[in-house]
């Protein structure tokens, strides 16, 4: 009998996507953190993040930057949790979230001076595609941040390839490849020291 694969990672959604939210910004704080370390934001950077989930990773950028922050994902419970969260922010319009797929996005070009992605590239389709779309919304001298849990090596890779529904897994050279390719003209990695959690920052 062949396990049942976990979805909720990919697109939560239900009363179990609310609960899956929850865990994402307690369970991904230390990625968050790094990340955070990793990247300079400029206070009048505008941001997008994808795949925004419960929307903590907003918050923190509308606290550094005086521009706007929006938020991008897949899930229609993830935006709506990522509104409640920022919801000064929304009132005021300094903040947008919409639910759209990352490889067609509903923005214009050079819009966003930084785009960043926590945890969420392992589910992103036509990887080097998908990172043509990001870079065509960012400005031209814009950046793309992606922030993950695991370099590629991780000793839970197999695991969560193996239970997690849609799931690949990057290396730092694999994502060097994917942002070149995709037109990117630089790119960076960070590693967390005594640990597995990544950073990429592409230049355009």
């Amino acid at each position: 009998m062949v396990a049942k694969k976990i979805t909720q990672c990919r697109k939560p959604h239900g009363k179990e996507g609310i609960q899956t939210i929850k865990n994402m910004n307690e369970n991904h704080k230390d990625i968050s953190n790094f990340a955070f370390k990793c990247i300079d934001v400029g206070k009048n950077d505008k941001i997008l993040d994808i795949g925004c989930g419960g929307g903590i990773n907003i918050e923190k950028f509308l606290k550094l930057t005086e521009n706007n922050v929006d938020g991008l994902d897949y899930s229609e419970i993830s935006v709506g949790e990522s509104i409640k969260r920022n919801q000064k922010a929304v009132d005021k319009g300094k903040c947008k979230v919409m639910q759209a797929d990352v490889s067609r996005m509903p923005i214009d070009d050079e819009t966003y001076d930084l785009v960043s992605a926590f945890e969420t590239i392992y589910f992103w389709p036509d990887i080097e595609n998908t990172f043509k779309e990001v870079s065509r919304i960012i400005t031209p001298e814009g950046r793309f941040m992606i922030a993950q849990g695991t370099d590629g090596n991780h000793p839970d890779d197999e695991k969560w390839l193996s239970t997690v529904e849609g799931m690949n897994v990057y290396t730092a050279d694999m994502l060097k490849k994917y942002l070149l390719n995709a037109g990117f003209s630089s790119v960076k990695s960070f590693k967390k020291e005594n640990d597995y959690i990544l950073v990429v920052i592409a230049q355009k």
